[in-house]
Order: structure tokens, then sequence, then C-alpha cells
């Protein structure tokens, strides 16, 4: 699928791509640049939660 960049420097994630992960505004995702892709990946809540506590761990 193919999505523009606004004025802005936003993309929007098409609706039935949103839906199908359950997407909402203010979902968390992970940005990364794998070659010369970009790479979005959605963070579900638990993972997240995982993620915060792992990082509590090691900078205690």
């Amino acid at each position: 699928m193919i999505t523009t960049m606004s004025k802005g420097q936003q993309i929007t994630i098409p609706s039935e791509m949103r839906q199908s992960l359950g997407l909402k505004q203010g979902s968390k995702m992970e940005i990364e640049i794998i070659g010369k892709k970009i790479v979005i990946k959605p963070i579900i809540e638990e993972d997240l939660e995982q993620l915060l506590k792992e990082q509590k761990n090691i900078n205690s």
C-alpha cells in the first residue's frame, strides 16, 4: 500500500491496517530503520509494561 507524507512530515496508516491491528489514537509504535526501510511495529500494552519493568530493573 502506498501513502504520502504530509506537509507536517506525517503519514497516515490506512484504516484497514489500523483496524486489523487494533490501533487507535494514542497507540504506541516502535520505529526503526533496517537498511533503507522504515519499520513501524505496534507495541502491545502488555509488551510495554514488560519493557518498562525491564528498564527499571536495569537502572536499579
